[in-house]
């Protein structure tokens, strides 16, 4: 049925008896049809003062459904793949490259950025991830089902933690994004409770770590002397093979130098510059460290500025002879410009040394450090916690301390003598 008075307005009836007010147009040489309303929600006066406006947009060139037209089966079916790019390209853009790496191991491996230099050309191998399962599923589809199965097949309580806090973040900027309307499938699941093995060390492994680190064992010498041929040849490469791990093996040291003496974190000298340091009055400007937070993305400061000991300056000056090109401190040996990535293999031929235990880490020197500190020399806690960006809190300084037993007997020693115990 049409109604004549208004052009394209008609009166839809289906065979189930369902009336409608339709509006047929010719838009860019295609015909249309739309549904504008029902007898029930509006008359024929309503309806003719709609069509006319809708045929006036169209005389002007205006497409009058351009604003409502949506494709619901495509808004509600962005797949889990599709959703998963789009977090990677807009969100963890601006994260790390360790950040990145850890999201493509444990969600997307399609995603994982391979390194510049690999490691005798093997490629790092992932097991079957929950991106790559889902890939094509829709995004509104993933529920708690899908997520409990896939995080409870990690053994590793950390691996698995971090597992969940990826999907979660995930999960949490889709809901944001209004790529779905649904809440977190991750929300019914908490982190395993994990309990850290403490890395204890008495005064006496101390001092011999100390003093490995700042004693760097002497290259061995390996005599050419009275050998020819395919026998003079090995054993030149096994000179050249000592020495290049003797190279490493020092410049680990002067590493670990810094470490110490400065009580910072392993990435804040893997970032550092030779800019940064003032070696005239022996001054450390440290960038890109935690400072003080102004707001969620706002720090007060650009970078600290610290006292370093003179044997900092020594070794700051040692690496310069090293890398008179390089303007980071420790750069990567394949890739001058970018920092250190890790020192795996020096780190094992350190461990070799007497008095290293074997689960010794770079950061355990930090609190090395921070223990002998705190016992008994004369330097004020909230000093201590101030110089390494604790923000004066000493319960996180305490988290630190090895429980030294020997700097405390001097206690026990005044307490007998106020006493007046022999």
């Amino acid at each position: 049925m049409r109604n004549d008075s208004v052009s394209g307005l008609g009166l839809r009836i289906t065979s189930q008896g369902a009336k409608s007010f339709i509006h047929n147009y010719r838009y860019n040489g295609k015909a249309r049809r739309k549904v504008i309303g029902t007898p029930d929600t509006m008359n024929v006066s309503s309806a003719r003062l709609i069509v006319k406006q809708r045929n006036t947009e169209i005389e002007q060139g205006i497409d009058p459904d351009a604003n409502v037209r949506v494709d619901y089966r495509k808004k509600h079916a962005e797949t889990f793949g599709e959703v998963i790019d789009a977090y990677y390209a807009q969100q963890l853009a601006s994260k790390s490259k360790t950040h990145r790496s850890e999201f493509g191991r444990l969600v997307a491996p399609w995603t994982w950025e391979p390194p510049k230099t690999s490691n005798r050309g093997q490629r790092r191998k992932y097991k079957v991830t929950i991106g790559e399962t889902f890939r094509d599923v829709p995004m509104i589809d993933i529920t708690p089902r899908h997520i409990g199965p896939y995080i409870q097949q990690f053994r590793s309580d950390s691996t698995a933690n971090n597992a969940l806090q990826q999907l979660k973040a995930l999960f949490n900027w889709a809901i944001r994004m209004q790529y779905v309307d649904m809440r977190n499938p991750c929300d019914p699941f908490t982190k395993r409770k994990v309990i850290k093995q403490r890395r204890d060390y008495t005064p006496e492994q101390v001092r011999e770590i100390s003093w490995h680190v700042f004693n760097p064992p002497m290259r061995t010498a390996v005599n050419l002397e009275g050998l020819a041929g395919e026998e003079k040849r090995l054993a030149a490469l096994q000179a050249g093979h000592f020495t290049r791990q003797h190279e490493h093996l020092t410049e680990l040291c002067a590493f670990m130098g810094i470490l110490f003496l400065t009580m910072a974190r392993p990435a804040e000298v893997k970032q550092a510059k030779f800019e940064h340091f003032d070696l005239e009055r022996l001054i450390w400007h440290k960038h890109n460290t935690k400072g003080i937070k102004l707001s969620r993305n706002r720090y007060e400061y650009a970078y600290r500025s610290v006292p370093i000991h003179p044997k900092v300056a020594e070794l700051v000056r040692e690496q310069r002879g090293r890398w008179p090109e390089s303007g980071l401190l420790f750069p990567n040996h394949s890739d001058p410009s970018q920092p250190r990535d890790n020192f795996k293999r020096s780190i094992q031929s350190f461990k070799k040394l007497d008095g290293v235990p074997e689960y010794f880490q770079l950061y355990d020197l930090k609190r090395m450090a921070i223990s002998l500190m705190i016992t008994g020399q004369g330097v004020r806690r909230e000093d201590v916690s101030h110089y390494v960006d604790h923000r004066g809190n000493l319960d996180t300084t305490m988290i630190y301390d090895l429980g030294f037993v020997d700097p405390l007997r001097p206690v026990t020693n005044k307490l007998g003598q106020l006493l007046g115990v022999d």
